[in-house]
């Protein structure tokens, strides 16, 4: 149910966040697509726990994602800042791209 802690600390700033967004890794990206399962032209907003590295700094992230085509594009977008992004993910969800961040190596 998106419950975080620390050692036995609860972390009460990551409450309701299910998913995890690592930063650099357009991995993560996958997970809420699948979990989410969006329509063509549904939207869902979500808190992610938001992990940059090497810091290993955790940070609870809103974020929204918008199903373009099921298994095929998805526009990602961060509430807290300007920054959105159409993705292109293959049929089982993964990214192949990431415009200005990730592509995928053949």
């Amino acid at each position: 149910e998106g419950g975080w802690t620390d050692g036995s600390v609860e972390l009460p700033d990551l409450k309701g966040a299910i998913d995890v967004d690592i930063f650099p890794t357009p991995f993560t990206n996958t997970l809420p697509i699948r979990r989410l399962g969006l329509g063509a032209g549904q939207s869902a907003n979500i808190a992610v726990a938001y992990i940059t590295l090497p810091e290993m700094s955790v940070t609870s992230a809103p974020q929204r994602y918008t199903c373009i085509e099921p298994l095929k594009a998805y526009r990602f977008e961060s509430l807290d800042s300007d920054f959105k992004c159409d993705i292109e993910v293959d049929g089982d969800g993964l990214v192949v791209s990431y415009p200005r961040l990730f592509r995928r190596m053949r």
